[in-house]
């Protein structure tokens, strides 16, 4: 018995769920890595941000000039012309009128919405410690001045600053460049995230009293990281993924082996050896242990019950055999010794009948039982089967015109067979018997036997009528028949397919119903070619 189409494989749904399981824990990981690396590389990037920002902070005050800021943003950054540009940008943007005091030229020029955002609130800058000026005197109300700075010693600036100064005296707007006390910053350092020209940046809003300096960075590395990353993770999650269900077939297949043996072993048991049993390996689980010491008992308990019906039909069978014999033989002759037509003769005929239907009764028993133990004698030869059926067909003619039908024939010359000729001859009889039993009134019975590449196919057509679809499945079953009241209308016990069927697998054939229909009801016997004689 095949599994039916729409059972799938355990191992392939223990792989599948096993991947279904792997990669929801491997995406939550994934997901969950990623986002914790990618806000690590956030605030990575603030940090980056902080850095240089405290520089900045501690070189200016509310006084600084541009060319002061144009200074320390080359330092700082090495935004000038002889250094490398970067990814950094300063701005300085005024509170009082919003204007941009300095800008590094690689600033984004169309983030005044988001700069002016970040500006301190009045409170915030009322707050804040007034600065003084240089030399202690007042300085223009939250203006900046212009004035030259007095003069600085040499390398003050950079050593205070912690850059190098490249290999080259430092420029003159350096050398006259002072250091001046940290300025007071009125609010806690903000940071926030704004896109122009395609590029997003990252801002770090430093507000004093009269200016807010942002520092921002370029966040395309950022992202191109992030996506590596990201990259990263899917593919080791798809190799992770492909593994675990490359390790869950195997896992499944290791597991399934004692299942294997079991389907092995349960498609080669028939019920003419019910003798083989599943053998138990070592390295067995202890549950297809258990189950399989289970199965055994089970096929041993099967086997004895088995073997005590046959031996029970086969017995019963011999035994009535001499009985019936005598019975027969008795009736026979009570039958010849009465007139004919008297109630005696009538009622020995119907007893000689009766014992004659029992007798074949008895004999087809015997020859199931023989089939069911495996032990039907048959004597295999290779003849004729061409010729053979020459005499079928003989037979065939005067039981077809005794009941008024017709018979037809097509035999292929020089088919030879290798069977136990009286089975197969039984098997066609028994064919051709029902095939004229079960017809209609002047219908017709066809005979027609072919090879068809390695195969001897024989089939049987008669005109009867159709065998319902709910019958056809059962028509090789014991003792069945149509008439569920197993009536005598048509002649029979219900065992001549069933002995058919069994002497046919003996010859090594195969009997079928090919198809059925009104007027049409075809059988066929099919078997392996051999050579001519």
């Amino acid at each position: 018995m095949s599994a039916p189409a729409n059972t799938r494989s355990f191992r392939i749904r223990l792989a599948l769920q096993t991947m279904i399981v792997a990669g929801t824990l491997v995406a939550g990981f994934g997901a969950a890595a990623w986002w914790y690396a990618s806000h690590t590389l956030e605030r990575s990037v603030d940090d980056r941000i902080i850095a240089p920002a405290q520089r900045v902070w501690n070189r200016i005050d509310p006084y600084t000039t541009d060319d002061q800021f144009k200074l320390i943003a080359d330092l700082v950054f090495g935004t000038s012309a002889e250094h490398n540009a970067t990814h950094a940008v300063l701005v300085v943007q005024e509170h009082a009128q919003g204007k941009t005091l300095f800008a590094t030229p690689n600033a984004p020029k169309d983030l005044n919405v988001y700069f002016r955002s970040c500006f301190p609130t009045q409170e915030e800058i009322g707050r804040a410690p007034p600065v003084a000026p240089p030399g202690g005197g007042p300085g223009p109300p939250g203006g900046r001045r212009r004035e030259p700075p007095p003069p600085r010693r040499e390398n003050e600036f950079d050593d205070l600053l912690g850059t190098p100064g490249f290999g080259r005296p430092p420029p003159p707007q350096e050398r006259d460049l002072p250091f001046r006390p940290q300025m007071p910053m009125v609010r806690e350092p903000t940071t926030f995230t704004a896109r122009s020209g395609g590029i997003d940046w990252r801002f770090g809003a430093f507000s004093s009293p009269t200016y807010t300096i942002f520092i921002g960075l370029s966040l395309t590395d950022f992202y191109a990281e992030v996506n590596r990353m990201a990259w990263w993770y899917v593919g080791a999650g798809a190799l992770g993924l492909v593994l675990a269900g490359f390790g869950a077939l195997w896992t499944s297949g290791q597991a399934m082996r004692p299942l294997e043996r079991v389907v092995s072993t349960a498609q080669r048991l028939t019920a003419s050896d019910l003798a083989e049993r599943i053998p138990v390996q070592r390295d067995d689980n202890r549950e297809f242990a258990q189950l399989i010491d289970v199965l055994n008992g089970m096929m041993q308990r099967l086997e004895g019950s088995f073997q005590q019906a046959v031996r029970f039909t086969a017995d019963a069978s011999h035994e009535l055999k001499t009985p019936l014999a005598i019975m027969l033989a008795d009736l026979d002759d009570a039958v010849r010794h009465t007139a004919p037509g008297s109630v005696e003769h009538e009622r020995f005929a119907s007893l000689f009948s009766e014992a004659s239907r029992l007798k074949q009764i008895t004999q087809s028993l015997l020859l199931l039982s023989q089939a069911d133990a495996g032990r039907l004698p048959t004597h295999p030869e290779s003849y004729d089967l061409s010729i053979d059926l020459e005499r079928l067909i003989e037979d065939g003619e005067i039981l077809c015109e005794q009941a008024g039908l017709t018979l037809e024939h097509h035999i292929d010359p020089g088919i030879t067979a290798h069977a136990d000729r009286a089975l197969l001859q039984q098997v066609f009889q028994n064919l051709l018997s029902n095939a004229i039993k079960y017809n209609r009134p002047q219908g017709r019975v066809s005979l027609q036997l072919s090879k068809q590449d390695t195969e001897i196919v024989f089939t049987v057509t008669n005109t009867g009528p159709a065998i319902p679809a709910e019958n056809q499945q059962r028509l090789f079953e014991r003792f069945f028949r149509g008439d569920k009241a197993h009536t005598r209308q048509t002649d029979g016990f219900g065992l001549g397919l069933n002995i058919a069927t069994e002497l046919a697998r003996a010859n090594g054939a195969e009997l079928r119903l090919v198809s059925s229909r009104e007027d049409e009801t075809v059988f066929e016997v099919r078997m392996a070619a051999t050579e001519g004689v």
